[in-house]
């Protein structure tokens, strides 16, 4: 048998905009962890076309489960664990890997989880108790999380890792210091209320006298959204690009001068932290486990979700005080640097790998240290 066994990443790689996605696309194309022991695969647990199409997918992903078992070769079935569907895809890939006696890392990437968690009937709930229960580690992204699986499903501390997510280095240009240059704002990410999508339109629309343009970069509802910039009196001031994909979206991040995020629920958003790796100053709310990595006026400008006099307040704080706005891009960057660079994440998650197949074929309680990222 190869030195070489396989470590499948299960998530829905073809979902436009989908944050779990992309980061398991990153840590896929490293072929392998950091210790050159695991062989890292994608495993497509949904599609990304109609939902009539999923199960064809499901049932793929468990016939490679099965083969790379019956191979002799799996080692970890990593499952990305979001809400609504995924809870059920990921139930079945769990189900599939524990009969062939793999390992299972359950990574849990929900914003809203908790909302979905409570909507579900008795026989939901159950299922996911199950899910968390029978995973043999469970990474999540921050305190918040780790507390809300302990709480609501009993899992023991030592069963959960904290592991920040990671994203590629970004090379960023030096932006423009025209005087008559206008004020780049920039939103990136699907086009929901939950975003605070009507919010920073409406916080938007009474900067009108300033000389600031906003892109909004994401799928969804544009044309709803492209109307109501035009009740509103901005449509010459917003742009809407559609869905970009990852490398545009970076090209988009170095151009601007600040990244807006008003978001009402999220876990650690890549958005953010590819601004970080960019230089590009962020606005955003304090939700999930941003507050968790980011310091008000050090690293970022925080706002409350739904709060348009305190977003337009923030977009003219940054436009009047470039000292602030490059203070927070250097110390957003050094914090990059520290704890969100892609090598992290993978070696943060390796351990992970190691400590669930030891080399020596034990698996004891020893073997199961949560994996915490420093603290800003």
């Amino acid at each position: 048998m190869s030195e070489h066994r396989t470590v499948f990443l299960a998530c829905p790689y073809g979902q436009v905009g989908g944050g779990m996605g992309s980061i398991m696309a990153y840590l896929a194309s490293l072929g392998q962890d950091p210790s050159g022991r695991f062989d890292l695969k994608r495993l497509e647990s949904r599609g990304g076309g109609h939902i009539a199409w999923s199960p064809f997918f499901l049932a793929t992903a468990v016939g490679k489960i099965f083969l790379e078992a019956a191979r002799g070769r799996l080692a970890v079935v990593h499952l990305n664990l979001a809400e609504r569907g995924s809870v059920y895809r990921k139930a079945a890939l769990l189900g599939a890997t524990k009969l062939v006696g793999g390992r299972v890392l359950l990574h849990l990437h929900a914003a809203q989880i908790v909302r979905f968690h409570d909507s579900m009937g008795s026989t939901g709930r159950a299922l996911l108790r199950w899910m968390f229960h029978s995973a043999d580690q469970c990474v999540v992204l921050g305190d918040v999380w780790q507390r809300w699986v302990m709480d609501t499903f009993g899992v023991k501390p030592n069963r959960i890792s904290i592991i920040y997510n990671g994203v590629p280095a970004t090379v960023a240009a030096p932006r423009a210091s025209r005087s008559n240059a206008p004020f780049r704002l920039l939103f990136v990410g699907n086009l929901l209320e939950r975003k605070g999508v009507s919010d920073l339109l409406r916080a938007f629309s009474g900067l009108r006298a300033h000389n600031i343009e906003l892109t909004m970069a994401g799928g969804g509802p544009v044309e709803t959204y492209r109307t109501m910039t035009a009740d509103l009196g901005i449509a010459d001031r917003v742009r809407f690009t559609g869905w970009v994909s990852q490398d545009a979206a970076r090209e988009l991040m170095v151009e601007s001068n600040a990244l807006i995020l008003p978001a009402y629920d999220e876990g650690l958003p890549l958005v953010i932290l590819e601004a970080l790796a960019s230089r590009t100053p962020v606005i955003c709310t304090p939700v999930g486990s941003i507050p968790e990595v980011l310091e008000d006026r050090r690293t970022a400008l925080f706002v409350s979700p739904g709060d348009q006099a305190a977003i337009a307040a923030a977009i003219l704080t940054l436009l009047e005080d470039p000292a602030l706005g490059t203070q927070l891009s250097d110390a957003g960057a050094a914090l990059y640097d520290r704890l969100f660079t892609m090598d992290a994440f993978a070696r943060a998650v390796g351990s992970v790998y190691a400590a669930l197949t030891p080399r020596d074929g034990s698996m004891t309680a020893a073997a199961w240290p949560p994996v915490e990222e420093g603290r800003r």
